[in-house]
């Protein structure tokens, strides 16, 4: 081919200096030549999704869930993983900047792209989930009053109620009683 340049790709900082984590980075796979290696993805939602496609969620309920502000979180279903796409942003984001470094530049996720992707509000006090100091009985009596059973000791990670249980408690309560608050 008249006029044909190999152009050959060095995936190496042009400034080895900056990259103060690099012998640890996940980048440093495809400069040893392990180029072929897609992470694996963890989902930490419970199946819940599967959950709503087969038990719609009730309307009274999405109501209180528009008024919490979570109803783009609702309405974007289950996103499916891409996960050859998050390898490939694992190994451009560089924790000494917290950024994402692209041939064309440098780029972050904002707290405003969460608000207009999910629909969620930013604005106002945070929520915070810190309950450290509660006992396991204090849970347990949470949910009676909230839920309407008391989980087993069990039935908890720490401070957090195991997914499955919960699960496990709303499926055997297919309908939401008309008095229910």
């Amino acid at each position: 081919m008249a006029g044909y340049s190999a152009y050959q790709l060095d995936p190496g900082p042009l400034e080895p200096s900056v990259l103060t984590q690099q012998h640890t980075h996940r980048s440093r796979d495809i400069w040893d030549g392990s180029i072929n290696m897609i992470l694996n993805t963890r989902r930490c939602d419970g199946k819940l999704w599967d959950l709503v496609k087969k038990y719609p969620i009730h309307p009274r309920v999405l109501e209180v869930i528009k008024l919490l502000g979570l109803y783009g979180v609702y309405i974007s279903n289950r996103p499916i993983i891409d996960r050859s796409l998050i390898t490939s942003l694992v190994e451009r984001w560089r924790p000494e900047t917290h950024t994402f470094h692209f041939r064309t530049g440098k780029a972050t996720i904002t707290l405003q792209d969460v608000e207009v992707l999910y629909d969620l509000p930013v604005n106002g006090d945070p929520v915070l989930g810190d309950e450290s100091m509660r006992a396991i009985g204090d849970w347990q009596n949470i949910c009676q009053r909230l839920l309407g059973f008391i989980p087993r000791p069990e039935d908890f990670n720490r401070s957090s109620l195991k997914v499955t249980v919960l699960n496990a408690h709303m499926l055997e309560q297919l309908q939401l009683l008309d008095l229910a608050t």
